[in-house]
């Protein structure tokens, strides 16, 4: 097993890195205060290598893989920045069309996201469902050739920007279909963004749904197998936010050491004392097991192995590891940890999404306890 990553890999996190520096890091304040990505970032994201990482060079994307994801995600989680949820979503989808197909949709919809001219996202998570397919009340009627589809849709990412949206219904005669909806479509309705405690310009919206016609060409997969493209394609959002917890965690322990370091108590720095040199090891001992963790997960990913379960463990792992790790990162700056304007104060309500988000840890507990009890474990 081989712990070292490759020339290749390091030279393409040293471009992302200094793209991130030079290009997000300035707007940060502004994306905050206005609840907003500026409107040619996605563009200059494009250009600088971290979109369609997964998807071959034919349909747009640069053809890496998913570990150059990754990298790329626990970057932007290291830089604290909500402009991580665009980058995930345009790949994630990329690669889930790539995957399901069928090729006239591949040449249709995928280099739209490759080049940043248009936001996926992904609409399944309903008012009264978050993880149960047999809970939807969305439906696709057939009608015209194509399908006219009603229903509510909740937190949904992107669901308010240009672009298409891969959306779950229920098919009257086949089950949970994947449809590509254009936002443009009449009926197609979006409210305000949500406010959350973080995450501030992260433009999760509700989207409603009012005899919304899709043409059957739009159909993602088969019908009635949206369930597994769905499983496939959150599985996906978990590792993508595993990696992003790395970079919170990494941020959070590098910046606690510089305080460490500066703060001054009776005489010495702050990390002279045994008690902090202690939350530091704990840090950096939670952070690196994560990252291992992660790297593990996304490596079988890119061998095409299941990682379903995989996923699941390291949500349940990093979730909490990196929440104590952005918890500890306050307690060791004291005040100015819950202080407007210090990195770590913005890291820990960043790093509270995590156990909510792309289903929530104790979901995640029950799909490793139940597979433990196959006999896969």
């Amino acid at each position: 097993m081989d712990f070292d990553l490759s020339d290749k890999n390091k030279e393409h996190i040293q471009r992302v890195r200094e793209f991130i520096k030079a290009e997000i890091e300035p707007v940060t304040d502004q994306i905050v205060r206005e609840d907003d990505i500026p409107s040619d970032l996605m563009g200059k994201i494009a250009r600088a290598g971290m979109l369609g990482v997964a998807v071959p060079k034919i349909y747009g994307g640069i053809e890496a893989t998913n570990l150059d994801m990754i990298l790329i995600a626990e970057e932007l989680g290291y830089a604290g920045t909500v402009c991580a949820w665009p980058v995930f979503m345009n790949n994630s989808v990329a690669e889930t069309l790539n995957f399901w197909g069928p090729d006239p949709i591949r040449k249709k919809f995928i280099p739209p996201l490759c080049d940043g001219t248009s936001f996926a996202c992904m609409g399944f998570t309903e008012p009264a469902t978050g993880s149960d397919p047999r809970a939807i009340k969305t439906t696709a009627v057939p009608s015209d050739n194509g399908y006219i589809i009603n229903g509510t849709k909740r937190y949904i990412t992107n669901g308010n920007k240009k672009g298409y949206g891969l959306f779950f219904a229920k098919d009257t005669k086949k089950g949970l279909t994947a449809f590509l909806v254009d936002k443009n479509s009449a009926g197609y309705r979006t409210s305000r963004p949500w406010k959350f405690m973080g995450l501030e310009g992260m433009n999760c919206v509700d989207v409603f749904l009012k005899n919304v016609y899709v043409p059957k060409e739009n159909i993602v997969g088969e019908r009635g197998k949206g369930f597994a493209i769905l499983l496939r394609w959150i599985a996906t959002e978990r590792i993508q936010q595993a990696a992003y917890m790395v970079g919170i965690g990494q941020a959070a322990f590098e910046e606690s050491v510089r305080f460490a370091k500066k703060r001054i108590v009776s005489g010495r720095p702050l990390g002279h004392m045994q008690g902090f040199q202690w939350m530091l090891a704990e840090m950096k001992v939670k952070t690196d097991a994560c990252r291992y963790l992660t790297y593990r997960a996304v490596c079988d990913q890119d061998k095409d192995r299941p990682v379903e379960v995989l996923s699941a463990e390291l949500k349940i792992f990093v979730t909490q590891a990196i929440q104590e790790v952005t918890r500890m990162a306050i307690q060791i700056h004291g005040s100015y940890g819950y202080t407007r304007g210090f990195k770590v104060e913005r890291l820990f309500r960043i790093a509270a999404h995590a156990g909510v988000t792309a289903s929530s840890t104790e979901i995640n507990r029950s799909i490793a306890g139940s597979n433990i009890f196959r006999g896969n474990q």
